[in-house]
């Protein structure tokens, strides 16, 4: 097997609790475990890639009402302190499967206070999204405070933002593929063959077969 130079690879993965956590979380790992959560705290659970930032960053400024110089007072990693873990069962890749994710939160929808987005919509209506989140949040904001939002958190607006592109962050080399990519929907087809579509499709239909969630595609 190849090994790859360091600057393809991320921090090593250690076991705590029997869990696989990113190296730097897993050495933080006491404060986590004394972190004492409130009943209004809010939980952005996503599997990677998936608007992370995107929401953070929404987020951040509706607590804010629109104002970007607050919000620019650190970098958003830091603003929205976040966890990288690993699924049971997949001791050497961080995150788990995909299906897990999406299925498991899918299921608690009902029995708790979840809020479940998808990138598309996301996509598809910005500000839409962002009603839904701040129904969710019972947060009121003005029309003014909602266009600030829609500016600041567009992609390009992002991408050249260095306190929500990542460009800061430790373990990240911008110069092989930055943080924020396209920022768009569909860009598999630019990179699978039909067979390798085909092989992902009939891998979609198993792994989705016992769930009533579905994507737009």
């Amino acid at each position: 097997m190849q090994t790859l130079p360091d600057e393809f690879n991320r921090p090593p993965l250690k076991l705590v609790g029997g869990m696989p956590i990113i190296g730097p979380f897993a050495d933080n790992w006491e404060n986590v475990e004394h972190f004492q959560a409130r009943a209004d705290d809010l939980l952005i659970s996503t599997y990677p890639k998936s608007g992370t930032t995107w929401v953070s960053k929404i987020v951040d400024l509706i607590l804010n009402k629109g104002d970007m110089a607050e919000s620019q007072k650190a970098a958003i990693f830091e603003r929205v302190p976040f966890l990288e873990c690993s699924g049971p069962g997949m001791p050497s890749v961080a995150f788990g499967r995909w299906s897990t994710h999406v299925k498991g939160w899918w299921k608690m929808r009902q029995q708790s206070d979840i809020l479940y987005l998808f990138y598309e919509d996301m996509l598809e209506d910005p500000r839409r999204e962002i009603q839904k989140l701040l129904k969710f949040m019972k947060w009121e904001i003005s029309d003014e405070v909602m266009e600030k939002i829609l500016k600041y958190t567009s992609f390009q607006a992002m991408k050249n933002n260095p306190m929500a592109n990542y460009s800061t962050f430790p373990f990240m080399d911008h110069s092989i593929s930055p943080f924020m990519r396209k920022g768009i929907s569909g860009d598999w087809k630019t990179h699978f063959t039909v067979a390798q579509n085909e092989r992902f499709d009939e891998y979609y239909r198993q792994e989705m077969a016992d769930t009533d969630l579905t994507f737009r595609m």
